[in-house]
C-alpha cells in the first residue's frame, strides 16, 4: 500500500520494489529469519474489504501486509496484527495565518472572560456606590451626608479606570472602602494589562484558530483527507463517536484518492484556506519537503514557512503489519519486531529524513517586529467612534434646541394677547427705565457745599443735603459693606441708593453720569 514514508512500491524492471520504513523492516526481519518474498500490489490502496488491501488478507491471497495498518476493533475480524509498531497522530495542516487567532491589537492581554469580568465591574460598582450613599442618607436622616447621583458615580468608576482625578470626596468609612477596593482592582488590573499588552505588541504568541474537531465545525472549515484511509473508514462506518461530530457538515470534507504524487494536490487545497488532516510524521514531511524546495529557488527567509501544523490531536491509534486470520507467521515474526521496535529501529528511522531543529514551528521566533496596523486598528476604531457619537449627540442637541424654539414660537403665535401684553409691558418697563435717570442737581446746593471750605469733607453731614434735595431723596441709614460704609437712601420711585462716605465727591456720587 502506497503511503510514503511508510511504505510504498516502485515498478523497477517489470518487478515491485518496496520503500519507506515498513519494507526496510521487512528486509531485516529476511535477513534474520532467512526467507525471501514477493510483493503483491492490491488493486487500490485503501483500507476496503473489497479491491484493497484487506480483500488480500481475508481471501487469504497474501501472507503478510507490509504496512503501517491501524489497528482497529473493526479490523479484527478481517485480519491479525501484530505488534505494534508506533502511534499514529492525526492532526491537521493549515495555511499560516498572517495573525494570532487571539489577536495583537489592544485586546490581546486578556481573553473574553476577563474582558467581560472587567466590563461587568465597571457597570456594577457604580450603582453599588450610589446604592450604599442612598441607603445611609435615608437611614441617618443626615443632610451633610454624602448624596452622589448615579451619573456621577459611573464617572467616577470610569476617571479612576483611566487613572484620572475625581470630584468625589468619601467621608465615611464605608465609602471609603468601596473607592479603595476599586482602586486596589484598578492598579492591580493595569499593571497586569500594561505588562502583557508590551509583551504581545513586541513579541506575540501566535495561536491557530483551530485546535480541535469542534472549532473545525463549528467555524465550518473545509477539510481534504485520503480517500479508503484512517480518517475515510472511520467516518464511513461511523465507530468513532469523537470523528462522528465531522458527519454533521458533510459537505465541507473531501478525498484525495491520488497517492503516488498527492503533495501537489495537498498543497493546493490547504492554500485555498483548507484543512488536509493526515499523520503528523507524514505532514512534517511535507512541510520539510516545501521549506528545501522553496529555499532552492531563493525565495525569501520569511516566506519560506507558508504552512503549520495544528498543535492538538484529532485521534491517536496504533499500527503494525497484518496477517491473514489464524496466521502462523504471527509468533515467529512478532518476537524479531519486538527486538527491533524496542531497539529504536523505526524512531531513528523517521527522524533520519526530518532535521533536528523543529521546521517550521508555530513561534517563529523573531527577534524584531514593528508594530502594524491590525495591532493598532482597535486604537483608531475607538477614537472614530467617540468623534461619531459626539457628532451624533451634537446633532440630536441642535435637533432639540431647534424642535423648542419652534413650539414657543407656535405657541406665541397662538397666543396672541398674551404676547402683546408682554410686549406692552417691556415697553413700559424701558420708559420707566428712561425716567429713573437721576437729575442733575441744584446749581444753588452745589454752591453751597462748596462755599464750606473749612470744614473737613469726611465730618459734613449729608442730612442738609438731602432734606434740601430736589425729588424728594430722604434721610438714609448708614450701613457698612465690604468694609466701607455707605449711606442707603431711596429716590422718589422707591429705588436704593448706595452713597459711599468719607470722600469728597461722595455727596454727588448720585449725580453723576
Amino acid at each position: 500500500m502506497i503511503d510514503m514514508p511508510f511504505s510504498g512500491l516502485v515498478q523497477e524492471n517489470g518487478t515491485w520494489v518496496g520503500k519507506g520504513y515498513a519494507f526496510y523492516l521487512l528486509k531485516l526481519l529476511s535477513t534474520k529469519l532467512n526467507f525471501t518474498y514477493t510483493i503483491v500490489p492490491p488493486k487500490e490502496h485503501v483500507l476496503s474489504r473489497r479491491n484493497g488491501i484487506l480483500s488480500l488478507l481475508y481471501e487469504n491471497k497474501v501472507d503478510m501486509a507490509v504496512a503501517f495498518v491501524p489497528i482497529l476493533p473493526e479490523l479484527r475480524k478481517l485480519c491479525t496484527f501484530s505488534t505494534a509498531l508506533d502511534q499514529s497522530e492525526l492532526t491537521a495542516l493549515m495555511k499560516r495565518p498572517q495573525d494570532s487567532a487571539t489577536g495583537t491589537g489592544l485586546l490581546a492581554p486578556f481573553d473574553q472572560t476577563v474582558w467581560l469580568l472587567v466590563l461587568a465591574a465597571v457597570l456594577s460598582v457604580g450603582p453599588i456606590i450610589f446604592i450604599f450613599t442612598k441607603v445611609r442618607s435615608k437611614l441617618w436622616h443626615d443632610p451633610n451626608s454624602e448624596r452622589y447621583t448615579l451619573p456621577s458615580c459611573m464617572w467616577f468608576v470610569y476617571s479612576s479606570l483611566l487613572k484620572q482625578g475625581t470630584t468625589m470626596i468619601a467621608t465615611t468609612d464605608s465609602t471609603r472602602l468601596l473607592f479603595a477596593t476599586w482602586w486596589i482592582f484598578i492598579l492591580i488590573l493595569t499593571s497586569f494589562y500594561t505588562a502583557n499588552l508590551t509583551a504581545c505588541l513586541t513579541k506575540p504568541q501566535m495561536t491557530l484558530p483551530i485546535s480541535s474537531l469542534e472549532d473545525i465545525v463549528q467555524k465550518n472549515y473545509q477539510w481534504v483527507a485520503y480517500k479508503g484511509r484512517t480518517l475515510n473508514f472511520l467516518l464511513s462506518n461511523h465507530t468513532s463517536e469523537d470523528l462522528n461530530i465531522l458527519n454533521s457538515k458533510p459537505l465541507n470534507g473531501h478525498y484525495i484518492s491520488t497517492y503516488e504524487y498527492p503533495v501537489k494536490n495537498i498543497l493546493n487545497a490547504v492554500n485555498k484556506n483548507k484543512l488536509f488532516i493526515g499523520e503528523a510524521h507524514y505532514l512534517q514531511s511535507l512541510i520539510f519537503e516545501d521549506y528545501i524546495n522553496k529555499t532552492r529557488k531563493h525565495v525569501e527567509h520569511q516566506k519560506r514557512c507558508t504552512y503549520v501544523i495544528m498543535s492538538k490531536t484529532i485521534l491517536l491509534t496504533a499500527r503494525a503489519f497484518a496477517f491473514p486470520v489464524n496466521s502462523t507467521l504471527v509468533k515467529p515474526i512478532n518476537k524479531e519486531l519486538m527486538a527491533l521496535v524496542e531497539a529504536g529501529i523505526i524512531k531513528r528511522e523517521k527522524l533520519k529524513d526530518l532535521p533536528l531543529a523543529p521546521i517550521c514551528p508555530l513561534d517563529l521566533r523573531s527577534s524584531e517586529r514593528q508594530l502594524r496596523f491590525s495591532d493598532l486598528s482597535l486604537t483608531f476604531r475607538v477614537v472614530l467612534v467617540g468623534y461619531a457619537i459626539a457628532t451624533a449627540v451634537f446633532l440630536v442637541e441642535i435637533l432639540a434646541r431647534w424642535t423648542i424654539n419652534l413650539c414657543k414660537r407656535r405657541k406665541g403665535t397662538t397666543r396672541w394677547s398674551v404676547r402683546s401684553l408682554c410686549c406692552t409691558w417691556k415697553t413700559r418697563s424701558k420708559t420707566r427705565s428712561k425716567k429713573n435717570v437721576t437729575p442733575r442737581p441744584n446749581h444753588v446746593m452745589i454752591n453751597r457745599l462748596l462755599d464750606k471750605r473749612g470744614a473737613n469733607p469726611q465730618k459734613i453731614s449729608p442730612l442738609s443735603l438731602y432734606q434740601n434735595a430736589p425729588h424728594g431723596l430722604v434721610q438714609g441709614k448708614k450701613h457698612c459693606i465690604n468694609g466701607r460704609d455707605y449711606y442707603v437712601v431711596f429716590d422718589r420711585y422707591g429705588d436704593q441708593r448706595l452713597i459711599p462716605i468719607r470722600t469728597p465727591s461722595a455727596f454727588l456720587f448720585q449725580y453723576t453720569t
